[in-house]
């Protein structure tokens, strides 16, 4: 099939490339130019799962109540908060953030109390300090807008429902910004807006900053292999015409940059490299064996295309793999990449040899360094030690899998929502300080359905939710927890009988309901449900899964079983997404393991062959997890996503170096030999792709962003050595057990 593929290309080159260069504008058009162009779009909400209970019942408390995730919280130190001169200067500080900031619906802090009447000017100083003391012991207010000791101040800010998306939020966050930046006071900022908006931001400098490293580090590896600006530029023109392609697809499917594909473009630039070098590797290689251009360029199509459309074939395979999860953006994510790797294999097979084709060949000068060894007279050595030293090749094999083992049981699967971030990021400092003075800063909502209309009324229920609210605070992690009976009691105590309590009668309850909007933001329309609104701090997933069930076992207590209640909120939605993602993941590793296995059988036609190859690659994955554990590196989405990725680029290595084994023993007839033979000609392009490879994911190792510093560590250590497998355990694997082989006339080689 290449053979006829390579005299088309070589053929018709013109019409090809103007082809290409047609559909290559079209998708730049379709990516930057038309009506629907490429998005950017890092919405946290993508990443919510289809079909999920934990989903469902956190869209169906939105239905019925207000948002839960629509509060930002700014902290600021000041020395002692609630003196006259700071309430006074607090009292300004909100006017601005009322007048200034468009898209607040309303601003609570310690100058709002009472509507601005709590703390008047006119109160002697020892009503002030009497009005101080009753705040810290307020049923609302500690830890809410002031910490329990006094010492830390607070404002909420309430963000209009409309404003959802990322550029909106972005619009109000920088007006929020500007305020606090025009006031003398140390502000930390939280609440979910602000941190999703910050957290966007930050993954949108990162990419921004990783694409260019990406393309910088191929040109490097390119130019130190190749020492020829051609084999810079032409790699590169093939890379990018993919890059557009992909751009104009994912435009035309509505698939967007997002929280998950943002690294799309590097991760298909740095398989694009790998594919460029074996080319013309085995380019140079047919001109250094007397071949005339023509016939080289031939020679690189039929002999290099099955092996690199095999090699793309089991890359495609780790990627589409993602598509079994049940959240949509990681499986648009998986299958263009797939496709992506598909599409760089065909557009670099047929570029490549057009463009070599139209200019002269490289000087026999750079075929000779490259060819005779030079650079890479690492594989001379590798082949060296493996005759001498199978047996210590055997026994590290041995010990690195043990080593494994070991660290792979230590490997800890309880993350929590926001270990994305590293200490020293402006966010985690934030996120920090606000949860050591307040307490918890992430919403956690408990909805109690009575199951009868005006039900969440009646005077027992409202005495035992506040009995229940008692219990919930004795739990470490939830330092703030409001309740309708919190609001009634205190309506009670300013316009019925006087005193802080709960209204006696339902309809007592229900007029005071009416008379204060406050408080249908805690029942639902027909008042048979009441919500309990609690912050808790950034947890686990083990620990908040055991805060859900402690909290409906204290419900239960105290409501009895004929009450239903629920937990929900964005805090437990996300810890159940990454959980589940995780399961998804290793469920979508284990079926490319197995559909790579399988294609290696019928690539291969033996099974103890391909059972050979395999095992390679297995370790480099089992030393990564062995590494994860003894690291302390959680298993997360980001971690579970790289074996899948890893393994479908680790295995074409040995795909190419079997590839070329076989050509080898059909033409010598010896283990040794056809290994020997290998290592010398397609162990330089293995060791070529290693390098380019491991530096394209080891730049992701200096990210701030903890998924992408764990993906580009775990990446590069699964790469470097699946490498070490294909160059030395493989080969001592080959020569000591000897598989069958099996071959037909038209059997494709490297």
């Amino acid at each position: 099939m290449f053979k006829k593929i390579a005299i088309i290309i070589l053929k018709y080159p013109g019409w090809i490339i103007s082809c290409i260069a047609l559909i290559t504008s079209l998708f730049y058009y379709s990516a930057a130019l038309s009506d629907r162009p490429l998005r950017v779009d890092f919405s946290l909400e993508q990443m919510f799962p289809e079909n999920d209970p934990e989903k469902d019942i956190y869209q169906n408390f939105l239905d019925e109540f207000n948002r839960e995730d629509d509060k930002v919280l700014i902290v600021y130190d000041v020395p002692n908060p609630t003196s006259r001169e700071n309430i006074a200067k607090l009292e300004v500080i909100t006017e601005m953030f009322e007048l200034d900031v468009e898209g607040i619906e309303n601003v609570l802090s310690l100058s709002t109390i009472g509507d601005g009447e709590y703390f008047n000017d006119d109160l002697s100083d020892e009503e002030w300090n009497e009005k101080v003391v009753s705040l810290l012991n307020h049923p609302i207010y500690p830890n809410l807008i002031i910490s329990e000791d006094g010492n830390t101040g607070a404002i909420i800010l309430d963000i209009a429902d409309d404003i959802i998306s990322q550029d909106s939020r972005e619009v109000v966050v920088f007006q929020i910004e500007r305020v606090m930046d025009s006031v003398d006071w140390q502000w930390h900022g939280a609440g979910i807006p602000l941190l999703r908006t910050r957290y966007i931001q930050f993954m949108n400098q990162e990419r921004l900053i990783f694409l260019p490293i990406s393309f910088l580090v191929a040109l490097i590896v390119l130019y130190w292999i190749f020492r020829q600006v051609k084999s810079i530029l032409i790699p590169l023109t093939a890379i990018s015409v993919t890059l557009i392609w992909v751009a104009g697809i994912m435009a035309l499917l509505d698939i967007s940059i997002n929280v998950v594909s943002y690294l799309t473009f590097n991760l298909l630039m740095i398989i694009g490299t790998s594919n460029a070098i074996h080319l013309l590797v085995k380019y140079h290689e047919g001109l250094g064996r007397g071949l005339s251009q023509k016939d080289a360029l031939s020679r690189v199509v039929e002999k290099i295309g099955g092996a690199l459309f095999l090699t793309s074939f089991t890359t495609a395979v780790g990627f589409c793999s993602l598509a079994l999860t049940n959240i949509r953006v990681t499986q648009e994510f998986g299958l263009i990449v797939g496709f992506g790797v598909i599409l760089m294999f065909l557009l670099t097979i047929i570029i490549m040899p057009i463009i070599l084709h139209w200019i002269n060949p490289p000087d026999k000068v750079h075929i000779d360094r490259l060819i005779a060894g030079g650079k890479f007279a690492a594989a001379h050595r590798l082949h060296n030690w493996n005759i001498h030293h199978p047996k210590t090749v055997f026994s590290l094999t041995l010990i690195l899998f043990f080593g494994a083992v070991i660290g792979l049981t230590k490997i800890n699967y309880n993350a929590s929502v926001f270990e994305d971030l590293k200490p020293g990021n402006p966010v985690f400092d934030d996120l920090q300080v606000v949860e050591e003075k307040l307490g918890g800063t992430l919403p956690l909502e408990i909805i109690i359905d009575t199951g009868e209309e005006m039900g969440a009324l009646s005077p027992g229920i409202l005495l035992n939710i506040q009995k229940f609210k008692k219990d919930l605070l004795t739990i470490p992690e939830i330092n703030t927890a409001l309740t309708a009976g919190d609001y009634l009691s205190l309506v009670n105590e300013e316009i019925g009988s006087g005193n802080r309590e709960l209204p006696h009668t339902q309809e007592e309850a229900l007029s005071f309901v009416y008379q204060y909007e406050n408080l249908e933001s805690f029942l639902n329309e027909e008042i048979s449900k009441s919500r309990i609104t609690c912050r808790i701090s950034d947890v686990p997933f083990d620990r908040g899964m055991a805060i859900r069930d402690q909290v409906i076992t204290y419900g239960k207590q105290h409501l009895g079983e004929g009450v239903q209640i629920q937990v929900t909120g964005s805090t437990i939605l996300a810890l159940s997404t990454n959980r589940h993602l995780v399961k998804n993941l290793s469920t979508s590793f284990i079926i490319a393991f197995i559909i790579i296995f399988l294609s290696m059988v019928l690539l291969f036609r033996s099974f103890r062959l391909s059972l050979i190859s395999i095992l390679p690659n297995i370790i480099p994955l089992m030393l990564a997890g062995g590494i994860m554990g003894y690291l302390g590196i959680k298993l997360r989405p980001s971690t579970a996503m790289t074996f899948s990725i890893a393994l479908g680029i680790a295995v074409d290595n040995t795909i190419h170096f079997l590839a070329r084994f076989r050509q080898e023993f059909k033409e010598k007839g010896s283990y040794k030999e056809a290994v020997s033979e290998t290592l010398f000609t397609t162990g330089k392009a293995v060791i070529s792709t290693g390098v380019i490879l491991s530096l394209g994911f080891f730049v992701l190792y200096f990210s701030e962003f903890v998924p992408n510093h764990e993906f580009g560590l775990l990446a590069t250590i699964i790469i470097i050595t699946a490498v070490a497998g294909s160059l030395i355990l493989l080969p001592v694997l080959l020569t000591t057990v000897q598989p069958t082989l099996r071959f037909n006339r038209n059997s494709e080689n490297q």
